[in-house]
């Protein structure tokens, strides 16, 4: 079981007084009796001085001299027998026969008990003897005065034993009542001080499990209060550093895992990168050896091998340019530059430069264009977008050879959107299509010389735009869509 201040403190002074209850109790029996016959003596010795001064003043004869022996002897409870030899002046204070008997055994020895010499002075010597007839004993002194004269004192001794013993009864019986006192009182007292320590703790108890809402409460001004303030104003500095210091550590945790993520990808990168440029730096090596070993003179062969060389190098090339392209708007260095500019003539602009490959492929184009759109967006970007679209859907046409130009303008925005005709985009790629160098059909996407660069473009310059872009299937194709905020509504311009 737990011991308490409070119970510490209430034993440590109940045995505190207890203690000194018996010592005290002990100095009654063992010293009491000295004492007060120490005192005794010294009292009849003042008295002594006191007559020895009135009559040097006065003599017996006079009756002041009378009433001022009369009021000393009365006051300090002395029996007292003063008289000048060889006169009839006398004072006694006293039963008279009894004094001069004892007178008599102490001066003239007249008992068979000696008495005990207490003090012995020039002028006079105190005694202590016991009345055998009286069952009592006495401090007596006995000394001579100037004049002639002599006196005898006598104080009676009650029974010091006797005294001491119900005087350390009564001790005893003052001290338990004492002591229960006190310990109710520093119960008391030390649950004042105990209750709020105890709070305290509980308080500290619970900081120690990161529970901060606990507060101490308390009025007190005294140092327990301090402590209580104290322990509040760390709780709080404790909370807001820990509060500090978890958005440290999630901050942290999220910049570890974006380099994870960034190294991840940078791993990708070079792979992806290695394995785009494989294939053609192959074709171009082995092609060039062919042609420097003169593996074939036919004129015609050798075109055919210096035309696969300019086609894997032109592929190459337009690898880097897109990566270089890329890179600058994700990292900044190409930001866009918003210009008015009408969007009808860029969609014509690059559907006319895929003419071409729309009529090898015999694909139907439907365009519902309207007289005009302007919007507010960086021009040779956007260009980027929809020949990325318009690219992709012409390399993956399968079907109805249908490509669907959308164009719906909202309050405050404009989506544009590119469907073709073919094969729907598996459920659970169509939200890794924005990513660097994925390929849905790798076998298709090296049989046009497609990179896996051209959707992320995309994104980088939607993301640069604060658009928005995205894909979904539909019942016979695919259909690809990006969204522009703007301003101001679509007008009249003359193209």
């Amino acid at each position: 079981m737990k011991r308490t201040i409070r119970g510490k403190y209430t034993l440590l002074i109940a045995g505190v007084m207890g203690a000194m209850i018996l010592i005290l109790c002990l100095m009654n029996s063992l010293y009491l009796e000295r004492y007060y016959i120490s005192e005794k003596t010294k009292d009849m010795a003042s008295t002594y001085n006191e007559v020895s001064t009135i009559l040097r003043e006065s003599s017996l004869e006079d009756e002041d001299t009378m009433y001022r022996l009369h009021r000393l002897f009365e006051s300090s409870s002395i029996s007292a027998l003063v008289r000048v030899v060889g006169s009839p002046a006398a004072y006694i204070f006293g039963y008279e026969d009894r004094l001069i008997e004892q007178m008599g055994a102490v001066v003239y020895g007249q008992e068979s008990e000696p008495p005990e010499l207490m003090e012995q002075a020039e002028q006079y010597v105190v005694y202590r003897w016991h009345d055998a007839k009286l069952q009592s004993s006495y401090i007596l002194l006995f000394g001579f005065l100037e004049g002639n004269s002599y006196c005898f004192l006598r104080s009676s001794l009650p029974g010091i034993k006797e005294s001491a013993m119900i005087s350390t009864r009564f001790t005893w019986m003052i001290g338990l009542v004492v002591i229960l006192v006190s310990v109710l009182l520093v119960s008391q007292v030390s649950g004042r001080i105990s209750g709020p320590i105890t709070r305290l703790a509980q308080i500290a108890d619970r900081m120690a499990h990161l529970d901060f809402s606990a507060r101490y409460e308390g009025q007190r001004e005294d140092e327990i209060g301090l402590l209580g303030a104290s322990m509040n104003y760390m709780s709080e500095e404790l909370e807001r550093k820990i509060s500090d210091l978890r958005s440290a550590n999630l901050q942290l945790q999220r910049d570890i895992d974006e380099k994870v993520k960034v190294d991840e990808m940078r791993k990708d990168f070079i792979s992806n990168v290695s394995h785009e440029l494989k294939t053609p730096i192959a074709l171009i090596q082995g092609y060039a050896e062919g042609l420097l070993e003169g593996i074939s003179d036919d004129p015609e062969s050798m075109s055919y091998y210096c035309e696969v060389i300019v086609d894997e190098a032109g592929k190459m090339n337009q690898l880097v340019r897109r990566l270089l392209t890329l890179n600058q708007i994700e990292s900044g260095i190409n930001e866009a530059d918003p210009v008015e500019f009408d969007l009808i003539p860029v969609i014509k602009g690059v559907l006319h430069s895929f003419n071409i490959l729309l009529q090898q492929k015999n694909i139907v184009v439907e365009f519902d264009a309207v007289a005009s759109l302007p919007i507010r967006a960086d021009e040779f970007m956007i260009e980027e977008v929809i020949r990325n679209y318009i690219s992709n859907a012409i390399h993956h046409m399968e079907g109805e050879m249908r490509l669907e130009i959308g164009i719906e303008q909202k309050d405050g925005s404009i989506k544009i959107s590119v469907f073709n005709t073919g094969q729907p985009i598996p459920e659970s790629d169509l939200s890794k299509v924005w990513q660097k160098f994925y390929k849905v059909d790798k076998a298709r996407t090296r049989e046009y010389g497609g990179s896996g660069i051209g959707l992320s473009i995309v994104k980088a310059v939607m993301d640069s735009h604060e658009g928005t872009c995205g894909v979904y299937n539909r019942e016979d194709g695919v259909c690809f869509w990006f969204e522009l905020k703007q301003d101001r509504q679509a007008k009249e311009i003359d193209i």
